[in-house]
């Protein structure tokens, strides 16, 4: 039985078909009755967030194994980085320990540091950190930009690219990203499910190969067959309305911390997750033209 946090999300819904396929029991926390996105024999769905210890330790009792992947880009009806990254953690951490569970696969971000410049990724870096010191067999995987049939990213910008007159870019577009799969980050995590290779480690996961901001634009107009002018905004003209934006909006389009992530690089410096769980990976010139139009 494998607990999943996060399994309605874009990876996890992706992760708890890839387990169901294997015939993995599976066991996923949900908010909202819609969430549940799939009736199957083998899964069975929890009510409970993880801000909850008690639902999460109903979840995590006869589990032989966490998935534990939720979090937030930017922060939803009062919703914060560290009540979701840092004490969500702790609470799957805890009930984990209370329950007897010791297999954790844990999610965080590429980029993750102490002293990182976002929110997002210090608070990323302080969850890894909780991890690293429960002594649990943990592995932690940290993907740099996931892209796939239903991420709110790539697509988004197909779509400013399809019924727009010109693409904007945030600042001079030359930060980098190794954008990977979401089905090739899912197999990733139950490749490792029960490796004890994989136990104690850190993954980074990256596609196969390196786009600026710019770059990305291109392919996505190329795969649309579509031409657009890239239109430059520059860094200090967006920070004003990007914290007007989280005033007003419980969803706010842009915010003060993805600009501070969007100018920086998100690469990987090795992929011993390829190397060590025999995996491959496909990148977005090889997927993108198998669901954009």
């Amino acid at each position: 039985m494998v607990l999943v946090t996060g399994g309605t999300g874009f990876v996890g819904r992706s992760i708890v078909r890839r387990l169901l396929s294997r015939g993995e029991r599976v066991r996923a926390l949900y908010r909202s009755e819609r969430r549940r996105f799939i009736q199957d024999e083998k899964i069975e769905w929890i009510p409970g967030e993880i801000g909850s210890r008690e639902s999460l330790l109903r979840g995590a009792k006869g589990a032989d194994a966490v998935i534990h992947l939720v979090g937030i880009l930017i922060e939803p009806g009062g919703e914060t980085f560290e009540q979701l990254h840092v004490e969500g953690t702790r609470n799957v951490v805890e009930a984990m320990k209370q329950a007897g569970v010791r297999r954790l696969l844990h999610m965080s971000a590429l980029g993750s540091g102490p002293n990182a410049a976002s929110r997002y990724h210090r608070t990323k870096w302080q969850a890894e950190e909780l991890v690293r010191a429960a002594s649990l067999d943990a592995t932690i995987f940290r993907p740099s930009l996931i892209f796939g049939q239903e991420d709110r990213s790539i697509n988004l910008l197909a779509k400013i690219a399809s019924y727009s007159p010109a693409v904007p870019v945030v600042g001079p577009g030359e930060n980098r990203f190794q954008p990977v799969w979401v089905e090739d980050v899912a197999e990733a995590f139950v490749q490792s499910l029960q490796n004890p290779i994989a136990f104690g480690k850190r993954y980074d996961l990256c596609g196969p190969r390196v786009y600026s901001f710019n770059d990305l634009i291109d392919l996505i107009l190329r795969t649309k067959r579509i031409s657009r002018p890239r239109v430059h905004l520059p860094i200090w003209m967006l920070k004003g309305p990007a914290a007007l934006a989280e005033r007003l909006f419980p969803r706010p389009p842009l915010t003060r911390d993805q600009l501070t992530m969007l100018q920086e690089d998100n690469v990987c410096s090795e992929n011993a997750a390829a190397k060590e769980l025999g995996l491959s990976f496909q990148g977005p010139e090889e997927i993108l033209p198998t669901y954009l139009r």
